[in-house]
Parts: C-alpha cells; structure tokens; sequence
C-alpha cells in the first residue's frame, strides 16, 4: 500500500491558481521526502524557466511536520517555509510580495513537500496552496 497523496487545482487560472492537498499516511511508506505538489510545467502551463510565487499556504497537519521546498535541481532544495503540525494554520505572504523562487540556474520551479512523523499511520494533512505565474 502506497501514501494517498491528492493534489487538485481547485482554482485554475491564467494569472493564479489555487490547489487542494490531501495526504493520508499509509504507516508503513516512511515520510515524504521531496514529493512535487506543484509542478509548473504540467500544472500551471508555465514554460520551464518561468517560476510560481506562492502567495498563500492554509493546513492542517495531524502527528506529522511539514517544510515547503522549491526544487534546486542538482544542489540542497530551497527551503521556503516550515509547517509544524497543528489545525487552523494560514500564512499570507502577499504582503511582501509572496514567496519567490530563488533556487538558482537549475531549478525547476516545482514546489515540494518533506516532511517529519508522516509515517505513523494514520498521519493526515490537507493544504491550500495559492500560487501566481512569475
């Protein structure tokens, strides 16, 4: 048995758009380690050196710890954003101007999750996401 990982753009948009995260530990699969929610290319119609701002992250997190990532390509990822477990969590970054990817040359814009205690089973989290094209 895999983790359920559900990832639906809830919102879609030309200028921005807005994603449905549902994770759901299988106990036995380990924790997520850099698992793409958001890949710019396929999700967003982005050409692939275009970069997604995030401009909103709401989640509730059951028994497990979240970090947001953009992807780094060959090097460590960029680390954009720790989610420690809990209920009722919204952060806004539209007042300085979102989140941007700062990943360098071989970055690929995908926005990644990793995360801490996710293989307990029965560990379930949902995200909204809301992104803007670059």
């Amino acid at each position: 048995m895999a983790h359920t990982i559900e990832v639906t753009n809830i919102l879609p948009g030309t200028h921005r758009s807005q994603f449905h995260v549902y994770l759901l530990s299988d106990g036995a699969s380990g924790e997520l380690t850099d698992e793409v929610l958001i890949d710019p290319v396929a999700d967003l119609g982005l050409s692939s050196d275009a970069r997604p701002v995030i401009e909103m992250i709401t989640y509730n997190f059951s028994s497990f710890d979240g970090r947001v990532e953009f992807d780094s390509g060959l090097v460590d990822d960029y680390m954009i954003w720790a989610l420690p477990q809990g209920s009722g969590n919204h952060i806004d970054f539209n007042m300085w101007g979102g989140l941007k990817d700062k990943s360098g040359l071989d970055g690929t814009g995908k926005i990644q999750l990793s995360t801490t205690g996710f293989g307990v089973a029965g560990a379930e989290g949902s995200m909204l996401i809301m992104v803007r094209n670059s």
